[in-house]
């Protein structure tokens, strides 16, 4: 599903109006949280979750295949665990003599794998992060330099795209419960992310639609309190 996704590409939003930021590569309108990629296959909107959900899992089976299996392969191969992780390492020659050059180069596979693994997990924990917060990398930097100028200025930067950590992931997979978390995400499949990559929910939005809502909530509390003036001042006359 991966492979056959486009992250999306230029030309695909080539006819935006100029209300959008202008790209400095290409001198075409881009929608915001995007940039100009060189090698044209990067991470994109489109397949931001599988990026995600590739590295989570390749983490897991690394992880699981440098460990679970580790013990069984010298069994298998000596008859006996004779040699731990930090061997192939520490003593590599003895690793070698035991197993042969065939069996030196599966052995080392598993040091492989773990390694990998630790690398994967690294990664998943930094991308986790920035969606937590909702960010890109790119923003990521550029909100550094935000911040520091706001705070030169005495203000204080709040990231518009920040929706809070639930609603941040529920965005980012475009799951709303739990039966389509355990469908779209632990399940292979292709449903598509939430809105269209150019207009994007910010607080601003939310905080908007909270005051909206408050409003009307006020003024229908206010008409029912006349609802219920209204006969109390007519039983009063009468």
């Amino acid at each position: 599903m991966a492979s056959t996704t486009p992250p999306g590409l230029a030309k695909d939003y080539q006819n935006l109006g100029s209300q959008y930021p202008l790209c400095k590569k290409c001198s075409m309108h881009k929608p915001p949280r995007t940039h100009h990629c060189r090698l044209n296959s990067c991470v994109g909107f489109y397949n931001h979750r599988y990026f995600f959900q590739f590295c989570c899992f390749m983490a897991i089976g690394c992880m699981y295949a440098g460990t679970m299996g580790f013990r069984e392969y010298q069994i298998a191969r000596l008859g006996e665990y004779r040699f731990s992780h930090l061997d192939i390492f520490f003593q590599p020659f003895i690793v070698l003599n035991a197993f042969g050059i065939i069996n030196y180069i599966t052995y080392s596979i598993f040091i492989a794998a773990l390694i990998v693994s630790f690398l994967l997990i690294t990664l998943v924990c930094w991308h986790g992060r920035m969606i937590s917060r909702g960010i890109t990398s790119v923003e990521r930097l550029f909100n550094q330099d935000y911040t520091k100028q706001c705070t030169k200025q005495g203000f204080v930067f709040v990231n518009p795209y920040d929706l809070g950590l639930v609603e941040n992931w529920k965005q980012f997979f475009n799951v709303r419960t739990l039966g389509e978390f355990i469908r779209h995400v632990l399940w292979p499949s292709t449903h598509l992310p939430s809105g269209n990559g150019i207009i994007w929910t910010n607080c601003n939005d939310r905080n908007l639609n909270k005051q909206t809502k408050s409003s009307s909530q006020i003024r229908t509390d206010s008409k029912q309190d006349i609802q219920l003036k209204e006969p109390m001042e007519s039983m009063k006359d009468c």
